[in-house]
């Protein structure tokens, strides 16, 4: 049973894990300091429960022209940028929503949108 990084942060938070401002490079996730020692808890936990090997298509790198590198970097400019608006959007919406069910669905956009944004940054 795959957990999500969200619970296993919290995992550790309750165990008294002290998250640090600093994010993981492999998965962009915050960073731990358990036991006096830094560590990603998402990585280590997930690879964990992954034992299988890695396949080729895991290997693979990106190669991208130095031409389109600056395209790129626009692109994803204002595509956090738009995240950001959304996001802001959203946390209005659930601040004015009376139904539970409602806010509920507004704070798992919320959260989406944040994902989509630290996995654009990677």
């Amino acid at each position: 049973m795959t957990k999500k990084p969200d619970e296993i942060m919290a995992e550790y938070l309750l165990n008294g894990a002290k998250m640090l401002s600093e994010l993981c490079p492999k998965c962009g996730a915050p960073m731990f300091e358990v036991k006096g020692k830094k560590m990603c808890v998402v990585c280590k936990d997930t690879e964990k429960e992954t034992s299988a090997p890695k396949t080729d298509a895991e290997n693979i790198r990106v190669i991208v022209p130095k031409y389109a590198q600056e395209q790129i970097a626009q692109t994803q400019n204002k595509l956090t940028d738009e995240l950001d608006s959304l996001i802001l959007e959203f946390c209005r919406r659930a601040r004015e929503e009376k139904e539970p069910s409602e806010c509920r669905k507004l704070m798992e956009c919320i959260r989406t949108a944040a994902e989509a944004k630290i996995i654009l940054s990677r």
